[in-house]
């Protein structure tokens, strides 16, 4: 019998001339019964140890390298937003890098490496810094001035579910609705079903994703397009003995370059200088009116990305002043080669306000309408003297 140190030994043997085997387990003091036969013996306790620490030892170091990465990727973010394409769109997905820290914390008290423990402890201290405020409830708004309801949709202009997007219009009760990827099947729908209830209508459709609407309870001043080469409509209206200027906005998106493989598109680049130039020329639109102003739409911005600090620094953020959590507004079941995305994963729909429109309230609403955008409803406050 070969036996060798330490452990407890598995022996398969064979029986000669004979085809049945027999196989068991012995350790170093005991005599085999098999004696003279051919076997085979290895040792399974320190096959499996070895098994067992080199994948702990495999996920730790993962584990390790995540967090550093993440890390470093946080202070690009931070200091370098346009140092590569590569920064740019992972700084729109910068809160899903730091879901794993719901593995990653109890792994690393589990395990109680001090690497480990330490770089987690460092990457929940960067992501507390980044987006905790965003889950604290928000304090109560100001009031004050007259109440407006306003709600902004992007709904897809090859959306075939009419009667559902002229249903969930109707159902939200707004004062005024800005709708981009306008269609002339909508159109037509609104002008037929939602006439006695939104008697001013300025719609511009198209088959294609230029259309724009607005539709109003309020009767309109003026009627125009927006000025210095951005997509939107601007209206007046009257509203608590004020003219209040609203603005349906629908800027140009990125253009994200890429391959396929095996059927998979993968990205290879990412360039938002176009939709960066138009928030320029935006701002210098909204800086030149006086008066109270709306602004809302599809601006193709993430609230991770330069040019929205732009429009922040002039403008009240009606989600980020009223609301807690990221309010997610695309992409909403939204199909990308054989790959369907379920849930939204940024934000690119806003409604703004400034001139003494505050907002009170905001929600966004995902009912998988055939849009691929979810909506934006916000109470607003026009008058309110508290605040511009």
């Amino acid at each position: 019998m070969v036996v060798g140190a330490g452990g407890a030994r598995y022996c398969t043997h064979e029986g000669s001339g004979s085809a049945a085997t027999e196989s068991g387990w012995y350790r170093e003091d005991e005599t085999s019964p098999l004696a003279g036969v051919r076997f085979f013996c290895w040792e399974r306790t320190n096959i499996v140890q070895a098994l067992l620490q080199t994948t702990r030892r495999l996920i730790l170091g993962v584990a390790l390298i995540y967090c550093i990465a993440v890390i470093a990727l946080a202070a690009l973010w931070a200091f370098s937003p346009s140092l590569a394409w590569w920064v740019e769109l992972s700084n729109m997905l910068a809160p899903f890098f730091f879901v794993p820290l719901v593995v990653l914390i109890p792994l690393a008290a589990w395990v109680r490496w001090r690497p480990l423990l330490g770089v987690v402890a460092a990457l929940t201290i960067v992501g507390a810094a980044m987006f905790g405020a965003r889950l604290l409830p928000r304090a109560a708004a100001a009031t004050g001035g007259t109440s407006l309801r306003v709600m902004t949709f992007n709904h897809l202009f090859a959306n075939t579910r009419v009667e559902q997007i002229v249903d969930e219009i109707r159902a939200q009760n707004a004062d005024v609705i800005a709708l981009q990827e306008l269609s002339n099947p909508v159109a037509q729908a609104l002008a037929q079903s939602l006439h006695d209830t939104y008697p001013y209508q300025y719609l511009r459709p198209f088959d294609n994703p230029q259309g724009l609407g607005i539709i109003s309870r309020f009767p309109f001043s003026t009627t125009a397009e927006t000025q210095n080469n951005v997509r939107g409509q601007q209206v007046t209206l009257a509203i608590g003995g004020q003219s209040l200027t609203i603005m349906n906005i629908h800027l140009g998106a990125p253009v994200i370059y890429g391959r396929k493989i095996a059927g998979i598109p993968i990205v290879t680049g990412y360039d938002a200088s176009s939709p960066t130039r138009q928030v320029g020329r935006l701002s210098q639109l909204i800086d030149a009116i006086d008066g109270p102003l709306v602004v809302m739409g599809d601006f193709n911005t993430s609230d991770r990305e330069p040019r929205y600090q732009q429009l922040a620094t002039r403008l009240h953020d009606a989600f980020r002043e009223t609301n807690w959590g990221f309010g997610f507004t695309f992409p909403d079941h939204k199909r990308f080669g054989p790959i369907t995305i379920p849930f939204p994963v940024m934000r690119i729909d806003y409604v703004w306000s400034k001139n003494g429109v505050l907002p009170t309230a905001a929600r966004v609403e995902c009912h998988n309408t055939g849009a691929d955008h979810c909506f934006v409803v916000a109470e607003l406050q026009v008058g309110n003297t508290t605040g511009q």
